[in-house]
């Protein structure tokens, strides 16, 4: 029953509590959503063209106000009692315009090759079995990238960190938290399941139309974003702001060892990890499952290694 609070218990309570606050975000993100994809199915009309180059293009401009959505989503599953949805939104996109600009065209680039090779490949397996090969790993690079990008929007607005490490530490938790990236994953599935029930459910084309835009437009941005935060964003905190906590627990663990008589137990080893210290101190590494801050893991490397020179002389 305890375990049930944490997870699914926890994740409809927050989700169902705060369900206004999930739909004002939504009428506020839908402003620029709209107004860019409308934009953009203008200029398709123009070209007269089904071109997926212009018609993906509104995610770059959007993808800036979904830092707002994002802190938003953020703070409800921090559990915080007091969340201004309006200024919230306007402090996300201000801070993290830049950032998030910048994501939003990388996310742009990997859709259209991820969703172009997957396409390419699988017509031309049809006729040749052999693109199967190459169509897997498009597929595996698309799964890639999508569990990369479960974790950068909230490490973005929660840590202030370069775009370097922000990709660096969100494809290491992208497999290093593989558990919480899977949860989500079903989470959004069951998200589009359920749009896909009202829409085949709904009589008649108007119908099916309005059902399309209003879930799209009032449910699906926030929500989306609360199910992507709600698995990810606890470890995250953990693994990133916790990185001295751990440090200091890994500490504990190496001078239990040397008073403890279980010599089965393993050494912490620090041998496949880059710890030049001419490099930033403050690059996040991932080790004994955990991100921590490459200063932290030099300081444990060398007090292990003073430690056991004192063990041997003893």
């Amino acid at each position: 029953m305890e375990k049930d609070k944490l997870g699914i218990t926890r994740f409809f309570t927050g989700y169902v509590k705060n369900f206004h606050k999930i739909i004002l975000t939504n009428l506020l993100f839908a402003v620029p959503l709209l107004l860019f994809s409308a934009l953009f199915y203008y200029i398709n009309t123009l070209v007269k063209m089904e071109i997926a180059f212009i018609t993906l293009a509104p995610v770059i401009f959007v993808f800036p106000f979904f830092s707002g959505v994002t802190l938003i989503t953020r703070n409800i599953v921090k559990e915080e009692e007091k969340i201004p949805v309006f200024k919230l939104f306007i402090k996300g996109f201000k801070e993290n315009f830049g950032k998030f600009f910048a994501h939003g065209i990388i996310l742009y680039l990997a859709i259209f090759f991820c969703y172009s090779s997957i396409a390419l490949y699988f017509n031309n397996a049809q006729t040749n079995g052999i693109f199967y090969f190459p169509f897997g790993i498009a597929v595996i690079i698309a799964v890639a990238m999508l569990f990369i990008f479960y974790n950068i929007p909230v490490m973005t607005v929660t840590f202030d960190l370069s775009l370097k490490n922000i990709y660096k530490n969100s494809a290491l938790m992208a497999f290093g938290e593989i558990k919480n990236n899977f949860f989500s994953t079903v989470g959004l599935f069951v998200l589009f399941l359920a749009g896909a029930t009202l829409f085949l459910v709904a009589q008649g084309g108007a119908a099916r139309l309005a059902v399309l835009i209003i879930y799209s437009v009032l449910i699906v941005p926030a929500s989306a974003s609360y199910i992507m935060n709600f698995y990810v964003y606890k470890d995250m905190e953990l693994v990133i702001s916790g990185g001295q906590g751990r440090s200091d627990e890994i500490k504990k663990k190496i001078a239990e060892k040397e008073n403890s008589d279980n010599k089965a137990e393993e050494a912490l080893d620090f041998s496949a990890l880059d710890l030049d210290e001419r490099k930033d101190g403050d690059e996040y590494l991932y080790f004994n499952g955990k991100m921590i801050k490459r200063r932290v893991l030099i300081e444990m490397k060398k007090k292990a290694e003073e430690e056991n020179e004192q063990k041997e002389e003893a």
